[in-house]
């Protein structure tokens, strides 16, 4: 809660046509490369990845507060044909309600009102408009919930001020588990008569604006029974519902969770892109690939609206072409990925989600575009098979079996790299080729 220049960069997609003759076709070619097809050697394989089931969701996360001081939900809505273009599959708002006053510092997070939205943002009708265009692009709609707190101007403050926890003194405390949140007042979970009415706030979005899922804010702190009750009551509503939970203990998968976040990837990833060994990473991976019991994923990210306040993708992964390399990787395998809203616009800057600006989408017109063209090759990765990790230089390469390839150099330097067996020299792709700094390259 409170908490480039592309150098050297090409994108592939081998297509093939109904008499199974391979054609390539390249959609970007900035760095052409003649690759050898006749080396006897090959990528050493790290790791075997038997084929699951498991579902990938694309995810972008709107910042309402980045989009100027009124109207965010229209100008949201003029921005949905970039977000889509990063391939997204669920479109995610960070808290639209009512937001509290009384001892605030400006958290989105401080809810006064879970059945309002926040004036400044528009209107009801307005988000209503917002919702509704997402749905007509393709994608899934995913609101913010924030379920352990509520602003000290809550009207269950004063109407129900037994559903929260209290001080010895008898007054109302703040949240203390993770650090002292003295801008909240703490809810209190012994009370089903809370249940009822926080459920209650749920469907409320569900039925009158017809979303598909929630973000659960610091999930992890509200008790599981309540979770495995209130998520048992969404999927019955929707069929298909999803949630999401902001909490990396895999007990909240057994709550009812679809997606829980991940923060190990993007150490592992920092090492990685900092020269720590690839198959150090792919031991990693296979022990967390267990974790998460197909469909279900993992969410896997280089930055989201808490880590921007302290440091950039740009500072974490040596670069902009670090960090794009980075999240390459990432939304290739096998889990679910996300998109904080802003860095595919190049931005190295850190951002405090508590404060309101108009944030530049267009600063790095060419960056945002590799972004976009390389996310819609990545979506288009059959992840069903079986999965193998292979190293060569400094190049890791995700392979799925009849799936696809995504090959990156994890490092700031020109390396050559030998492809995978199962692959080199074969339709169209080389044996061995030279890969740039953060160079990437995907073939389908």
């Amino acid at each position: 809660m409170k908490h480039t220049r592309i150098a050297l960069f090409a994108l592939s997609i081998m297509l093939v046509c109904a008499c199974s003759k391979p054609m390539a076709a390249k959609i970007i070619t900035t760095n052409p490369e003649n690759g050898n097809t006749t080396t006897g050697s090959y990528a050493k394989e790290l790791l075997s990845l038997p084929a699951t089931a498991r579902d990938h969701y694309q995810i972008y996360q709107v910042n309402p507060k980045l989009y100027g001081s009124s109207g965010a939900f229209g100008k949201i809505q003029n921005r949905l044909d970039d977000i889509k273009a990063l391939g997204t599959d669920v479109f995610y708002l960070m808290p639209v309600y009512a937001e509290g006053k009384e001892k605030a510092i400006g958290s989105p997070y401080c809810i006064k009102n879970f059945k309002a939205v926040n004036a400044s943002y528009g209107t009801l009708e307005e988000l209503k408009s917002l919702v509704d265009a997402a749905h007509a692009k393709g994608m899934k709609v995913m609101f913010d919930w924030v379920a352990n707190h509520t602003s000290w101007d809550n009207v269950w403050i004063t109407e129900h001020p037994e559903w929260y926890e209290h001080k010895a003194d008898g007054s109302i405390a703040w949240p203390t588990k993770d650090g002292e949140w003295k801008d909240v007042a703490q809810l209190d979970y012994s009370k089903k008569e809370l249940w009822a009415a926080m459920e209650d706030a749920l469907e409320y979005w569900v039925t009158e604006l017809g979303i598909d899922g929630y973000r659960c804010d610091y999930a992890h702190g509200v008790r599981d029974d309540f979770w495995k009750e209130a998520i048992g009551k969404l999927k019955e509503l929707k069929p298909g519902f999803l949630m999401l939970a902001e909490s990396d203990y895999e007990r909240m998968f057994d709550d009812g969770f679809d997606i829980i976040f991940d923060r190990a990837m993007k150490r592992q990833m920092i090492t990685l892109i900092g020269g720590g060994a690839l198959s150090n990473f792919a031991n990693w991976y296979k022990g967390d690939q267990d974790k998460a019991p197909a469909p279900k994923t993992k969410l896997y990210f280089i930055t989201n609206h808490d880590d921007l306040t302290s440091d950039t993708p740009a500072g974490q992964f040596k670069s902009l072409d670090g960090s794009l390399a980075a999240y390459i990787l990432m939304a290739g395998l096998n889990g679910s990925s996300m998109i904080y809203g802003n860095q595919e616009a190049g931005n190295n800057k850190t951002i405090n989600f508590f404060n309101t600006q108009t944030f530049n989408w267009n600063a790095m017109p060419e960056f945002t575009k590799k972004y976009q063209e390389a996310m819609q090759a990545v979506s288009k990765l059959n992840r069903k098979g079986a999965c193998k990790l292979y190293e060569s230089g400094r190049v890791l390469f995700v392979y799925y079996e009849n799936g696809g390839l995504l090959a990156v150099n994890v490092s700031g330097n020109e390396v050559e790299a030998n492809f995978p067996e199962p692959v080199s020299g074969k339709n169209g792709i080389p044996a061995s080729q030279k890969f740039g700094a953060y160079q990437f390259q995907i073939w389908e």
